[in-house]
């Protein structure tokens, strides 16, 4: 059974006619959709109840008032006028910015489904788990043995990055995510050890963002950030490849472009 993708129940909350009689059949996604549901409630009310203070927009509105009489004098007055105005204006509009600097990161934070949230959680358990002494690689210098093993465990060979820079591939091993088996593999790099995690969801429902940098070859990337691991994804035909670390997201996206070298 496939069950409501995040995709779907994103486009549900936002009021759209799915017409999805999966619903109807299946209590697993009428709980995930309640739950969602519940979180997006909690939301609108947290943020709906965050509001300017009322004596920051009467200063602001005050303040350009009084700019706006004194642009009728004359024009030497009017420069004096403005540069005083402007400088008892920046202490409101610097109040105005740090509501915003404060509000847009929660937003980002609290708008990312638990779901997502949950999966991002995932892909740094399987990074760390690849750090520690009890994880099995399968190790070979040559990458085509490399995707072999990969081919005859998940039955398809993902793309490997090229090496080099003082970059190179420790070893590749399966794990899982979402109770399905995925491909992982480990890179040493001069910032540090990266894993890449081969998945089948899309960077968008494990709750990535889109970043404004791309790849070499104009690749769309996605980001994100869970406990003290950046994450940047690139979407390659039907997978995606997520390089995990606790490096910065601009180096991660160096591996990423790497394999489309």
């Amino acid at each position: 059974m496939n069950h409501i993708t995040d995709e779907q129940f994103e486009d549900i909350l936002e009021g759209k006619d799915m017409g999805l009689a999966h619903l109807r059949q299946c209590q697993k996604c009428r709980d995930r959709l309640a739950e969602k549901k519940a979180i997006a409630e909690r939301l609108r009310s947290a943020f709906g109840s965050m509001q300017a203070s009322p004596d920051l927009a009467d200063r602001i509105c005050h303040k350009l008032n009084t700019t706006t009489t004194a642009a009728t004098s004359e024009k030497s007055m009017q420069r004096v006028s403005l540069s005083r105005h402007r400088r008892q204006l920046w202490p409101a509009l610097a109040a105005a910015a740090a509501i915003l600097i404060v509000l847009v990161p929660l937003s980002m934070y609290f708008g990312t489904s638990s779901t997502a949230r949950a999966a991002q959680a995932e892909l740094v358990e399987i990074h760390q788990e690849n750090l520690g002494p009890d994880r099995e690689f399968f190790s070979d210098a040559e990458p085509e043995k490399l995707a072999e093993y990969f081919k005859s465990e998940l039955g398809f060979s993902p793309a490997f990055p090229c090496t080099g820079h003082g970059m190179a591939i420790r070893g590749c091993c399966v794990a899982h995510f979402r109770e399905r088996i995925v491909g992982s593999y480990v890179v040493d790099t001069p910032q540090g050890v990266i894993s890449i995690i081969v998945v089948t969801d899309t960077p968008r429902s494990i709750g990535m963002s889109r970043m404004l940098e791309r790849t070499r070859s104009g690749e769309t990337c996605w980001k994100a950030s869970f406990a003290r691991c950046s994450m940047v994804t690139v979407r390659l035909g039907d997978y995606s490849y997520c390089a995990v670390g606790e490096i910065s997201h601009k180096y991660l996206l160096e591996l990423i472009s790497r394999l489309l070298s």
